[in-house]
């Protein structure tokens, strides 16, 4: 999933501006292929564990917060965004997942950046990690 600068985006309750993109992957953590003796091609194959990565990329204007008291690896709380497809109030969308900060990352080129990784947490093991509910 992609979803092209949103409305708002709240992270361990702070709340985030001139924030980008954010980017949701999800990747194999544990895979399991067998092979047959009847030739070199996978007969078999499954994924029983995922990983949910999420990625935020902030634009680092005059008064973006970019504070040395940002987010810190290891440090675990609620991510919020507010989205829709246009700069209109239809077809909202609000994402809301549980997730611990892997890193923060920042890119001093023309447009400085900064980008804070995250892996999303289930409440159980079981159920997704990402909630999206209409507004």
């Amino acid at each position: 999933m992609l979803f092209l600068n949103p409305q708002s985006l709240s992270l361990l309750s702070t709340t985030y501006s001139n924030v980008e993109s954010v980017s949701i992957d999800r990747l194999a953590h544990k895979e399991v292929t067998d092979y047959s003796d009847a030739g070199p091609y996978a007969v078999f194959a499954d994924i029983p564990e995922t990983k949910v990565e999420i990625a935020i990329t902030q634009r680092l204007d005059s008064g973006s917060d970019q504070s040395l008291s940002g987010p810190k690896p290891g440090q675990q709380g609620a991510l919020e965004l507010t989205t829709s497809p246009n700069s209109s109030q239809a077809q909202r969308k609000k994402l809301a997942a549980q997730v611990v900060i892997r890193s923060v990352r920042y890119d001093l080129a023309a447009k400085p950046k900064r980008t804070i990784s995250l892996v999303a947490i289930s409440p159980d093991g079981a159920t997704d990690p990402i909630t999206l509910t209409d507004l």
